[in-house]
């Protein structure tokens, strides 16, 4: 409650996937984040810019500005608020991706005030708490922007940066909390979620697009992980 009481809500936005942000950018009065909940963005805060995917967070300081475009749909998140706190600018990946996800689940107006408030402690703790390793960082934007190759292995991630599979692991387990097979896995997954979710594509089409040589292979996976087929999950999923 003593941290809530340290942040102050005066905007939020969870907005519906759509093509492009209405505004290219913007500046502030007060702090702002910005999150994709599905798809990605490029942004630029100050020096810092990239692309954020789910489980990054932008943070734009108060007077800064915050430039962005959608490099496919998007599903986003925006909140502004003001506190005395110095959350980290620019992007930070967050660890526990879970209870990120269940922040945005519980999302409305009357819990908006806490998922902020949460959201700017988790910046703070990884933020202290993971010293930048770059070969980490390297293999990690590697698997994100490869991650639909069926032949992704972790020796080939590994030689790629220059490490043996078994230190890339270690390291990345450090900085993630999770293996880089399993990270991804999650992302393969959550890529599949997407797509069943929003297309009519086949699952064998899916399971081209998410780094799956078979629409077998993707079920067997999927339901392993969520405890649904993909064909139940897009019955569930789609409105």
């Amino acid at each position: 409650m003593y941290f809530l009481a340290m942040i102050g809500l005066t905007g939020y936005l969870l907005a519906p996937r759509r093509p492009q942000f209405s505004l290219s950018f913007d500046s502030y009065d007060d702090w702002c984040l910005l999150l994709p909940v599905t798809g990605s963005f490029d942004f630029e805060v100050g020096d810092a810019r990239g692309v954020a995917r789910f489980g990054d967070i932008v943070v734009c300081p108060p007077g800064g500005t915050l430039r962005r475009r959608m490099r496919t749909s998007t599903a986003f998140f925006h909140a502004r608020f003001t506190t005395e706190l110095e959350p980290p600018t620019g992007c930070t990946r967050v660890r526990d991706v879970d209870r990120l996800r269940g922040n945005l689940a519980m999302l409305d107006s009357s819990t908006a005030a806490h998922v902020v408030a949460d959201l700017v402690l988790m910046l703070l703790r990884d933020r202290t708490e993971a010293p930048v390793d770059q070969v980490v960082r390297s293999a990690t934007s590697y698997l994100l922007e490869n991650y639909a190759e069926p032949d992704l292995s972790l020796a080939g991630v590994a030689a790629l940066v220059g490490i043996s599979p078994s230190q890339l692991s270690r390291r990345f387990r450090a900085a993630h909390g999770v293996t880089p097979v399993a990270y991804l896995r999650t992302l393969r997954l959550q890529k599949a979620r997407d797509l069943l979710s929003s297309t009519d594509a086949t699952v064998q089409a899916i399971a081209e697009q998410t780094g799956y040589r078979s629409a077998f292979y993707l079920s067997r996976v999927f339901t392993s992980q969520t405890g649904s087929s993909p064909s139940q999950y897009r019955r569930t999923s789609q409105v």
